[in-house]
Protein backbone atom coordinates (compact mmCIF):
# COMPACT_ATOMS: atom_id res chain seq x y z
CA UNK A 1 0.00 0.00 0.00
CA UNK A 2 1.28 3.44 -0.89
CA UNK A 3 1.91 5.45 2.20
CA UNK A 4 1.66 9.19 1.96
CA UNK A 5 4.45 11.04 3.65
CA UNK A 6 3.50 14.08 5.67
CA UNK A 7 4.00 17.34 3.88
CA UNK A 8 7.38 18.92 4.32
CA UNK A 9 7.24 22.18 6.12
CA UNK A 10 9.56 24.69 4.56
CA UNK A 11 10.75 27.10 7.19
CA UNK A 12 12.02 30.29 5.72
CA UNK A 13 14.26 32.34 7.93
CA UNK A 14 14.42 36.05 7.19
CA UNK A 15 17.72 37.28 5.88
CA UNK A 16 19.12 39.84 8.23
CA UNK A 17 20.98 42.62 6.52
CA UNK A 18 23.89 44.09 8.40
CA UNK A 19 25.51 47.24 7.13
CA UNK A 20 29.17 46.35 6.74
CA UNK A 21 31.67 48.96 7.69
CA UNK A 22 33.85 50.13 4.81
CA UNK A 23 37.35 48.70 4.59
CA UNK A 24 39.74 50.70 6.73
CA UNK A 25 43.48 50.35 6.14
CA UNK A 26 44.34 52.88 8.84
CA UNK A 27 43.40 50.68 11.78
CA UNK A 28 45.98 48.00 10.89
CA UNK A 29 49.07 50.14 11.44
CA UNK A 30 51.03 49.77 14.66
CA UNK A 31 53.80 52.25 13.86
CA UNK A 32 53.73 55.90 12.78
CA UNK A 33 54.63 57.00 9.28
CA UNK A 34 58.24 58.22 9.28
CA UNK A 35 59.16 61.76 8.38
CA UNK A 36 58.80 65.31 9.57
CA UNK A 37 55.60 65.61 11.61
CA UNK A 38 52.67 66.73 9.47
CA UNK A 39 49.02 66.99 10.37
CA UNK A 40 47.49 66.44 6.94
CA UNK A 41 43.96 67.55 6.09
CA UNK A 42 41.16 68.08 8.59
CA UNK A 43 40.48 66.36 11.91
CA UNK A 44 37.47 64.72 10.24
CA UNK A 45 39.27 63.82 6.99
CA UNK A 46 43.00 63.56 7.38
CA UNK A 47 46.06 61.59 8.41
CA UNK A 48 49.25 61.98 10.41
CA UNK A 49 52.92 61.73 9.49
CA UNK A 50 55.66 61.59 12.09
CA UNK A 51 53.22 60.95 14.91
CA UNK A 52 54.49 60.59 18.45
CA UNK A 53 53.09 58.10 20.98
CA UNK A 54 51.83 59.08 24.40
CA UNK A 55 53.07 56.38 26.77
CA UNK A 56 50.61 54.43 28.91
CA UNK A 57 51.42 56.67 31.85
CA UNK A 58 53.72 59.52 32.80
CA UNK A 59 53.98 62.33 35.32
CA UNK A 60 50.43 63.53 35.99
CA UNK A 61 48.59 61.44 33.40
CA UNK A 62 47.36 57.91 32.69
CA UNK A 63 45.98 56.50 29.44
CA UNK A 64 42.42 55.38 30.18
CA UNK A 65 42.21 52.72 27.45
CA UNK A 66 45.65 51.80 26.12
CA UNK A 67 44.30 48.62 24.51
CA UNK A 68 42.59 50.77 21.85
CA UNK A 69 46.02 51.84 20.54
CA UNK A 70 44.79 55.34 19.80
CA UNK A 71 47.58 57.07 21.66
CA UNK A 72 49.42 58.88 18.85
CA UNK A 73 49.40 62.56 18.06
CA UNK A 74 51.27 65.43 16.53
CA UNK A 75 54.19 66.37 18.82
CA UNK A 76 52.37 69.63 19.60
CA UNK A 77 49.45 67.69 21.09
CA UNK A 78 51.72 65.29 22.99
CA UNK A 79 53.67 68.21 24.45
CA UNK A 80 50.44 69.85 25.59
CA UNK A 81 49.25 66.75 27.47
CA UNK A 82 52.65 66.03 29.01
CA UNK A 83 53.03 69.65 30.02
CA UNK A 84 49.64 69.65 31.73
CA UNK A 85 50.52 66.44 33.57
CA UNK A 86 53.81 67.86 34.81
CA UNK A 87 52.05 71.01 35.95
CA UNK A 88 49.61 68.94 38.00
CA UNK A 89 52.42 66.95 39.62
CA UNK A 90 54.22 70.14 40.66
CA UNK A 91 51.01 71.45 42.21
CA UNK A 92 50.30 68.06 43.84
CA UNK A 93 46.98 67.71 42.05
CA UNK A 94 45.38 64.43 40.84
CA UNK A 95 46.43 62.98 37.51
CA UNK A 96 44.30 63.24 34.40
CA UNK A 97 42.96 60.27 32.46
CA UNK A 98 43.51 60.62 28.73
CA UNK A 99 41.20 58.81 26.32
CA UNK A 100 41.61 58.55 22.57
CA UNK A 101 44.12 60.55 20.58
CA UNK A 102 44.74 59.25 17.04
CA UNK A 103 45.84 56.00 15.43
CA UNK A 104 49.57 55.67 14.65
CA UNK A 105 49.10 57.22 11.21
CA UNK A 106 45.87 59.02 11.96
CA UNK A 107 43.11 58.41 9.47
CA UNK A 108 39.51 57.34 10.11
CA UNK A 109 38.77 55.00 13.01
CA UNK A 110 35.24 54.17 11.74
CA UNK A 111 34.18 53.65 15.34
CA UNK A 112 33.36 56.11 18.09
CA UNK A 113 34.81 59.13 16.31
CA UNK A 114 34.29 61.18 13.19
CA UNK A 115 37.40 63.21 13.98
CA UNK A 116 40.75 62.44 15.67
CA UNK A 117 42.20 61.79 12.19
CA UNK A 118 45.04 64.31 11.90
CA UNK A 119 46.74 63.97 15.27
CA UNK A 120 45.48 67.21 16.80
CA UNK A 121 42.63 65.88 18.97
CA UNK A 122 42.50 64.21 22.36
CA UNK A 123 39.79 63.18 24.80
CA UNK A 124 40.31 63.91 28.48
CA UNK A 125 38.08 62.37 31.12
CA UNK A 126 36.32 64.58 33.63
CA UNK A 127 36.83 61.90 36.30
CA UNK A 128 40.09 62.00 38.24
CA UNK A 129 41.52 60.02 41.16
CA UNK A 130 40.58 61.37 44.58
CA UNK A 131 43.34 63.05 46.61
CA UNK A 132 45.32 60.40 48.44
CA UNK A 133 44.33 57.60 46.03
CA UNK A 134 47.06 55.19 44.85
CA UNK A 135 49.05 56.55 41.93
CA UNK A 136 49.49 53.22 40.17
CA UNK A 137 48.23 53.48 36.55
CA UNK A 138 46.75 50.00 36.87
CA UNK A 139 44.85 50.99 40.03
CA UNK A 140 43.61 54.20 38.42
CA UNK A 141 42.33 52.41 35.31
CA UNK A 142 40.57 49.81 37.44
CA UNK A 143 38.98 52.06 40.04
CA UNK A 144 38.33 55.45 38.37
CA UNK A 145 35.20 55.28 36.22
CA UNK A 146 34.11 57.79 33.59
CA UNK A 147 31.29 59.68 35.30
CA UNK A 148 28.53 61.54 33.53
CA UNK A 149 28.57 65.27 34.19
CA UNK A 150 24.94 65.95 33.22
CA UNK A 151 21.78 64.92 35.03
CA UNK A 152 19.32 62.20 34.04
CA UNK A 153 17.41 64.53 31.71
CA UNK A 154 20.50 65.24 29.66
CA UNK A 155 19.67 68.95 29.62
CA UNK A 156 21.29 70.20 32.81
CA UNK A 157 24.74 69.97 34.37
CA UNK A 158 25.16 67.81 37.44
CA UNK A 159 26.43 70.51 39.79
CA UNK A 160 27.72 67.92 42.27
CA UNK A 161 29.97 66.09 39.82
CA UNK A 162 30.78 68.99 37.54
CA UNK A 163 32.70 71.08 40.01
CA UNK A 164 35.91 73.06 40.33
CA UNK A 165 38.11 70.00 39.75
CA UNK A 166 36.65 69.58 36.27
CA UNK A 167 36.39 73.28 35.52
CA UNK A 168 40.03 73.74 36.53
CA UNK A 169 41.10 71.35 33.74
CA UNK A 170 39.01 73.19 31.16
CA UNK A 171 40.40 76.52 32.32
CA UNK A 172 44.01 75.36 32.19
CA UNK A 173 43.73 73.98 28.67
CA UNK A 174 41.49 76.65 27.14
CA UNK A 175 43.87 79.34 28.43
CA UNK A 176 46.77 77.96 26.38
CA UNK A 177 47.56 79.66 23.07
CA UNK A 178 48.10 76.38 21.20
CA UNK A 179 44.59 75.13 22.03
CA UNK A 180 42.10 75.86 19.27
CA UNK A 181 38.89 74.76 21.01
CA UNK A 182 37.38 72.38 23.54
CA UNK A 183 34.10 70.54 22.98
CA UNK A 184 31.77 69.86 25.91
CA UNK A 185 28.19 68.72 26.31
CA UNK A 186 25.94 71.76 25.83
CA UNK A 187 24.49 71.88 29.40
CA UNK A 188 28.07 72.12 30.66
CA UNK A 189 28.70 75.12 28.44
CA UNK A 190 25.58 76.73 29.88
CA UNK A 191 26.79 76.04 33.42
CA UNK A 192 30.08 77.77 32.57
CA UNK A 193 28.18 80.72 31.15
CA UNK A 194 26.16 81.00 34.34
CA UNK A 195 29.22 80.98 36.60
CA UNK A 196 32.25 82.06 34.56
CA UNK A 197 30.92 84.29 31.76
CA UNK A 198 33.43 87.05 32.48
CA UNK A 199 36.44 84.76 32.02
CA UNK A 200 37.94 84.97 28.54
CA UNK A 201 38.89 81.28 28.31
CA UNK A 202 35.29 80.03 28.06
CA UNK A 203 35.08 81.41 24.51
CA UNK A 204 37.11 78.39 23.39
CA UNK A 205 34.77 75.97 25.16
CA UNK A 206 32.15 75.07 22.57
CA UNK A 207 28.86 73.14 22.97
CA UNK A 208 28.47 69.78 21.26
CA UNK A 209 26.57 66.51 21.48
CA UNK A 210 27.80 63.75 23.77
CA UNK A 211 30.97 64.69 25.64
CA UNK A 212 29.29 64.28 29.00
CA UNK A 213 31.91 61.79 30.32
CA UNK A 214 34.90 63.50 28.73
CA UNK A 215 35.80 66.68 26.89
CA UNK A 216 37.53 66.97 23.54
CA UNK A 217 40.56 69.23 23.16
CA UNK A 218 41.97 70.25 19.78
CA UNK A 219 45.23 72.09 19.20
CA UNK A 220 45.80 74.58 16.41
CA UNK A 221 47.43 73.70 13.13
CA UNK A 222 51.21 74.17 13.40
CA UNK A 223 52.17 77.45 11.77
CA UNK A 224 54.67 75.83 9.38
CA UNK A 225 52.39 72.96 8.34
CA UNK A 226 50.68 73.97 5.09
CA UNK A 227 49.06 70.56 4.72
CA UNK A 228 46.98 71.11 7.87
CA UNK A 229 43.45 72.44 7.34
CA UNK A 230 42.08 74.54 10.19
CA UNK A 231 38.43 74.33 11.17
CA UNK A 232 35.88 77.09 11.08
CA UNK A 233 36.98 80.02 13.26
CA UNK A 234 35.23 80.40 16.59
CA UNK A 235 32.63 83.22 16.47
CA UNK A 236 33.30 86.41 18.36
CA UNK A 237 32.05 86.61 21.91
CA UNK A 238 31.99 84.10 24.74
CA UNK A 239 29.27 81.85 23.26
CA UNK A 240 26.82 82.66 26.05
CA UNK A 241 24.35 84.49 23.82
CA UNK A 242 21.03 83.38 22.32
CA UNK A 243 22.77 80.90 20.02
CA UNK A 244 23.40 78.66 23.03
CA UNK A 245 19.65 78.20 23.57
CA UNK A 246 19.36 76.50 20.16
CA UNK A 247 20.78 73.32 21.70
CA UNK A 248 17.53 72.81 23.61
CA UNK A 249 15.36 73.06 20.47
CA UNK A 250 13.59 70.32 18.49
CA UNK A 251 15.86 71.11 15.55
CA UNK A 252 18.87 70.31 17.71
CA UNK A 253 17.31 66.97 18.67
CA UNK A 254 16.98 66.14 14.98
CA UNK A 255 20.61 67.05 14.35
CA UNK A 256 21.60 64.91 17.31
CA UNK A 257 19.88 61.91 15.72
CA UNK A 258 21.66 62.55 12.41
CA UNK A 259 24.95 62.76 14.26
CA UNK A 260 24.25 59.44 16.00
CA UNK A 261 23.34 57.81 12.69
CA UNK A 262 26.62 58.95 11.16
CA UNK A 263 28.53 57.38 14.04
CA UNK A 264 26.61 54.09 13.81
CA UNK A 265 26.93 53.91 10.03
CA UNK A 266 30.34 55.42 9.27
CA UNK A 267 31.40 56.39 5.78
CA UNK A 268 35.01 56.52 4.71
CA UNK A 269 35.79 60.22 4.14
CA UNK A 270 37.63 61.49 1.10
CA UNK A 271 41.16 62.04 2.32
CA UNK A 272 43.81 64.40 0.93
CA UNK A 273 45.94 62.82 -1.78
CA UNK A 274 49.01 63.10 0.48
CA UNK A 275 47.49 60.44 2.71
CA UNK A 276 47.81 57.73 0.05
CA UNK A 277 51.55 57.34 0.67
CA UNK A 278 50.91 56.90 4.41
CA UNK A 279 48.28 54.18 3.88
CA UNK A 280 50.80 51.68 2.53
CA UNK A 281 53.38 49.77 4.66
Amino acid sequence: MLRLLPPVLLVVFPVLAFAAKPANPWSKFRTPAPGTPLSIGKPSAGCLRGGEPLKESGPGYVLARPERRRNFGHPRLIALLKGLGTELVVEKKPAILVGDLSQPRGGPTLSAHASHESGLDADVWYSRPKPGAPKSPRWIRKHVAAERMVDATGFKADAVRFGETQIDLLRRLASRDEVDRILVNFPLKKFLCEHHASEAWIRKVRPWYGHDHHFHVRVRCPEDDRSCVAGEPIPEGNGCDATLEWWWSEEARGEDKKNTDREEHPVMPELPKECAALASP
